[in-house]
């Protein structure tokens, strides 16, 4: 498999999974000109993308896609009442081909097996998705305001994790944001803080291999120094020091790639955790697993 980030915050949001033959983009949050120029530079042709799944339709996530979709013939992945809010802004003559996933549902598209699970956003049916192979598993889940336990399950396992960590809450108190602002935020179904998400991540993580990208952070009430401290230091008090944190840019952002990772011909981390005979092995491979390993476009 091989992510790639084209660009993660609040003024914008996509995310390119590959699998063999199979590219999906995970939100469309740019202009449709901008993510076929990212695309491009990150060597794939937009028209040969198998699908946009949509985790909501919020313009940071969605504004892309329609203009996208309709301009290179790729069908729409999402909830059904996501789709159908999202068509409510389209020109009449723009008529994507839509394919309907409501939460708890899964879908087999090309390489992949998608499942897209509920999360809570101020949104008509916000959802996160597994995205995996017979060998590995992506997941993904931002815009939400709290952690329910469907997607604490959905994401248990994934090797590559794309959560967000949204604001620091004292910041976000402080800051510049009206007060209704700042309430919708720290609402149920607003964003999650840095302290949420490291909370989160303690009830998915274990210590098996994982890297983990924190997406969405807020310009304002969030740094990326800040975010990876405080999401490190909740994972260390919960003996979870092996995993580190690697905040997104707002422009196109690191490459994880499984090739790269462990070579094209190599075991998958499960298997090589699963040969090592003994302790001190089985941490070698975790160590390796967890470094920061990934590339810069």
């Amino acid at each position: 498999m091989r992510v790639i980030s084209l660009g993660s915050g609040s003024s914008g949001n996509a995310l390119l999974v590959q699998a063999g033959e199979t590219s999906v983009l995970v939100d469309a949050g740019f202009q449709a000109r901008l993510l076929a120029g990212r695309l491009r530079s990150v060597g794939v042709a937009p028209a040969s993308l198998s699908a946009i799944l949509l985790t909501h339709e919020h313009g940071d996530h969605a504004c892309g896609a329609l203009s996208l979709a309709c301009q290179y013939g790729i069908p729409i992945l999402s909830d059904p009442r996501t789709i159908d809010a999202l068509l409510k802004q389209r020109p009449a003559n723009w008529t994507p081909d839509r394919v309907e996933l409501p939460a708890g549902r899964s879908a087999q598209l090309g390489s992949l097996e998608i499942r897209a699970f509920a999360i809570s956003h101020d949104a008509v049916a916000p959802c996160g998705f597994t995205l995996a192979t017979s060998a590995w598993r992506v997941g993904v889940m931002t815009d939400t305001g709290m952690v329910g336990p469907q997607a604490i399950e959905a994401l248990r396992g994934a090797h590559l994790l794309v959560i967000e960590a949204n604001h620091d809450k004292a910041r976000l108190l402080d800051g510049p944001y009206p007060w209704y602002l700042k309430q919708r935020i720290l609402g149920p179904t607003g964003h999650l803080s840095n302290e949420q998400t490291g909370e989160a991540l303690t009830q998915m993580l274990d210590d098996g291999p994982c890297w983990l990208w924190l997406a969405h952070l807020s310009r304002t009430n969030n740094t990326p120094d800040l975010a990876r401290a405080q999401v490190s230091e909740m994972l260390r008090s919960r003996g979870l020091k092996q995993i580190k944190p690697a905040p997104l840019p707002r422009e196109i952002g690191p490459i994880w790639d499984t090739a790269s990772l462990w070579g094209a011909n190599s075991p998958t981390p499960a298997d090589a955790r699963e040969d090592a005979h003994t302790a001190k092995d089985a941490a070698k491979v975790d160590a390796f697993a967890t470094s920061d390993v990934s590339g810069a476009v």
